[in-house]
């Protein structure tokens, strides 16, 4: 009498094998997905131009990095503002970015 395998356990061992190859694809793809987010960030981050905080004609104004003329004159008067910020402000307050700049902002609005 020939034993009879029954299609189950033969379907078993292939559906374990297609679940490891489909954990580990995903696993693969999430992985990319995270370094290819975190160079984009890198990149967004080099890109960024820094910021400068200096005097314009009395008020507060930014400035990109590097270029002579501001890209933004506040109504801050800079004349208000105590000694050591004129000071530090006619030497130049740098802002690598965006975040940086708010701050320095929020700091001098409180």
């Amino acid at each position: 009498m020939q034993k009879v395998i029954r299609p189950f356990w033969i379907l078993l061992p292939v559906m374990a094998f297609s679940m490891l190859v489909v954990c580990v694809s995903a696993g693969k793809s999430v992985e990319h997905e995270k370094s290819a987010a975190i160079a984009r960030q890198s990149v967004r981050k080099t890109e960024e131009p820094g910021y400068v905080l200096r005097e314009a004609d009395g008020h507060l104004a930014l400035y990109r990095e590097g270029a002579d003329s501001p890209y933004r004159v506040l109504d801050t008067e800079v004349w208000l503002l105590p000694e050591e910020d004129r000071q530090a402000l006619a030497a130049g307050i740098h802002a690598a970015d965006e975040a940086e700049l708010r701050q320095l902002l929020e700091d001098w609005d409180n």
